[in-house]
């Protein structure tokens, strides 16, 4: 049975095959009868005469893989019926023509091209009349001499580095050799100068046709008259030159009157005679307002001395002398001559060091980075501001300073200093061997000459005074910025811890059994530290090149050093160097006009004229607040209501048992009122104030050892 079924499948599969081929062979007979049609022996298509299709043998047989694809399905090839498509060679003959038809078309567009390159290339198409140039035949044409290019000395040595470049490192930059250079630079110029020896240039050039008229005169030739032909530009022109000997020599002369005999604009000499003699005239010009100015032995213009606002105003026409109508009280109508002192213009900036700075990334805190810094890399923190500018603490990175950076973590101590930030200013008193301050204008701040003045004054005060250990040293400055030293502890929070504002009653109970100042000061350690005060601000009144007035004492402008033996000021922005007046021989007095706060003097809230005399009061403030531990008006925080208590002369209250608790504190309420004298005139100076202070420290050593020893 199962061979029967076989043997039916192969029969089936036989017809299969046969039937595929009848078809193919008759579908190859149709298209050849359409290709071939039937012909008569003479080639007409009239008789039956047939011409027999081609041998079986020449047809490929199809696959079976073919037929299986097709599931059984006939499927012809498009190039096996040419009755229906034609050659095969159809569309190759079709792409042969469009490639002979481009390449014609750019044969003929490089023709057209190359002659237009020869025939109009750089001719102006306009129609604009043509100059023909003027060559001679005969005349040998100029031409210049040039020289070859000299050859690259670096030829060699580019190569050969070339070459290390392509083989080892693709980094490597060239080596640029001056001294090679320059001596190559020389020898093509020497070279270049002896090959100009025995050749000759072209002299001159006369330029004619400009002595026509202008109606007629045509576009300048130029014509070349001495050594060597030039080829030169014939559109130029024709201008020439007439040297100045050929012509004639002409003079304004003015002729003679032949009656009178007086030339025209000659004085008659009888005219002129003075009517008064020269003394008279003299006297009368002194008498006359504006007269000529006296003048000394030397010929130096002298003033006299009821000279007038105007008279000084051009005596001393100078931008370094400020001439006003009023005198130092500012009511009298007596002009000033205030001259800058010499040293307020000694400007230093050193921008570079400032450059090599980064505050890009100052919250970077090393302890706490996920990646730590390279090394290499400045430490920036931000570390407080004031009113008008930034403080920014850089470090210098640890591997500079390696004899003391491996002691900082031992030098670390738990020792508390009485301010708010003590984990901070512990690290800064740490690392303030290698730290600096710098100090920027805020952003909210206009960045105009106002502000960029004051900067530079504090620079240039800060460098005058680097010699004085009480005040801070300054490391450099630039535009709107300074860099200063790291002095760590702030002696403000110390002095007046909190606040520094209570309500009488609160006071009152607290010292109801006994005085209790609200900081930790003892009586000498204030006589000391109001010592070391005065002392920084004489520096200032008492600089030889001229007074110096630091316009806003404070207790936060002094910190203490790491070693918290010394106090040190700072913050000069509002300073400022007084002027001399050249005519009167003394100090000329300023105006700040409206003042604010309440820390300041009297004549400042008053609007009136003002001298260093103003840090002695604002000085009598600090004593006040030391004493205490209170600011001076502590019972309001208004500062319109001080100011109008400074301005009608009342001072803060002050307990009288302060004078009787001890030698110390008795001392600095009498030099506290004596800072707070209403006129400044009659204050006491800061010089005296240092002579009193230093007095009032031995009397008391003197005094401390008599009750130690029961004397």
């Amino acid at each position: 049975m199962m061979k029967s079924e076989h043997l039916n499948e192969s029969d089936s599969h036989e017809n299969r095959l046969h039937h595929r081929e009848t078809a193919s062979h008759h579908v190859h007979n149709d298209a050849v009868d359409q290709q071939y049609p039937p012909s008569n022996g003479h080639g007409s298509s009239n008789g039956p005469t047939t011409v027999p299709p081609p041998s079986p043998k020449t047809r490929k047989r199809r696959s079976m893989n073919f037929w299986e694809k097709t599931s059984g399905h006939l499927r012809i090839d498009v190039n096996d019926n040419y009755a229906k498509y034609g050659k095969k060679r159809v569309k190759k003959n079709m792409r042969l023509q469009s490639y002979i038809f481009l390449g014609t078309i750019c044969i003929v567009s490089f023709v057209l091209g190359f002659i237009w390159r020869k025939y109009f290339a750089g001719e102006d198409l306009r129609s604009t009349p043509h100059l023909r140039h003027h060559v001679s035949d005969t005349t040998p044409q100029w031409k210049p001499h040039t020289h070859k290019t000299p050859p690259n000395p670096y030829s060699k040595l580019e190569s050969k580095q070339q070459q290390l470049n392509d083989n080892k490192n693709k980094l490597l930059i060239p080596r640029f050799d001056t001294r090679r250079y320059i001596a190559s630079w020389e020898k093509n110029e020497r070279n270049a100068a002896l090959g100009q020896i025995g050749i000759k240039h072209p002299k001159s050039i006369s330029l004619e046709g400009w002595n026509f008229p202008i109606a007629f005169r045509s576009f300048p030739y130029a014509r070349q008259i001495h050594g060597p032909i030039k080829n030169l530009d014939s559109d130029y022109g024709g201008l020439t030159y007439h040297s100045v000997k050929n012509e004639e020599i002409f003079g304004r002369v003015i002729p003679k009157d032949e009656e009178d005999y007086i030339v025209p604009g000659g004085f008659d000499p009888d005219s002129i005679e003075p009517e008064q003699s020269l003394k008279k005239r003299n006297a009368k010009r002194k008498e006359t307002s504006g007269a000529y100015p006296n003048f000394d032995s030397n010929g130096k213009e002298t003033l006299h001395e009821d000279a007038t606002f105007e008279e000084l105003r051009k005596y001393y026409d100078d931008d370094n002398v400020n001439v006003v109508r009023k005198a130092n009280d500012g009511v009298t109508k007596e002009p000033r001559a205030c001259q800058n002192a010499e040293f307020s213009h000694f400007y230093f900036p050193t921008c570079n060091n400032f450059h090599e700075r980064d505050v890009g990334r100052a919250y970077d805190d090393p302890e706490k980075l996920v990646n730590q810094r390279p090394e290499n890399e400045l430490y920036v923190k931000y570390l407080a501001h004031g009113y008008y500018r930034d403080v920014w603490v850089m470090e210098d990175s640890p591997w500079i300073w390696p004899s003391r950076y491996p002691k900082e973590k031992h030098q670390k101590s738990s020792k508390k200093y009485g301010v708010e930030n003590e984990e901070r200013t512990s690290e800064l008193v740490t690392k303030a061997y290698r730290s600096t301050a710098m100090k920027t204008l805020q952003m909210r701040h206009p960045f105009n000459d106002e502000q960029f003045e004051e900067v530079q004054l504090e620079a240039v005060i800060m460098e005058r005074m680097t010699k004085s250990p009480r005040i801070m040293d300054i490391y450099g400055h630039c535009s709107y910025s300074t860099m200063v030293e790291v002095v760590p502890i702030e002696f403000e929070e110390v002095a007046v811890p909190g606040e520094g504002y209570e309500a009488p009653e609160d006071v009152k109970k607290r010292n109801k059994n006994g005085l209790r100042p609200y900081n930790d000061f003892t009586a000498t350690e204030k006589l000391g530290f109001a010592l070391e005060m005065a002392e920084s601000l004489a520096d200032l009144h008492g600089f030889e090149d001229g007074v110096i007035v630091h316009d806003d004492v404070q207790l936060c402008q002094w910190l203490h050093t790491p070693d918290r033996q010394r106090l040190k000021l700072g913050d000069f922005n509002r300073a400022t160097i007084m002027q001399w007046d050249s005519r009167k021989g003394e100090y000329c007095r300023f105006n700040n006009g409206e003042a604010f706060a309440n820390y300041r003097a009297p004549e400042e809230y008053a609007i009136k004229n003002l001298n260093e005399q103003i840090d002695t009061f604002s000085f009598g403030n600090n004593i006040y607040a030391m004493l205490t531990g209170l600011w001076n008006f502590y019972d309001t925080d208004d500062d319109e209501v001080v100011q109008t208590k400074l301005i009608d002369g009342k001072l803060p209250f002050v307990d009288s048992r302060y004078r009787d608790r001890s030698f110390a504190e008795k001392k600095l309420i009498e030099l506290m009122e004596k800072c707070w004298i209403y006129d400044p005139d009659e204050r006491i100076s800061m010089f005296d104030a240092v002579t009193f202070l230093r007095k009032a420290i031995k009397e008391n050593e003197a005094h401390t050892s008599s009750h130690e020893y029961g004397i």
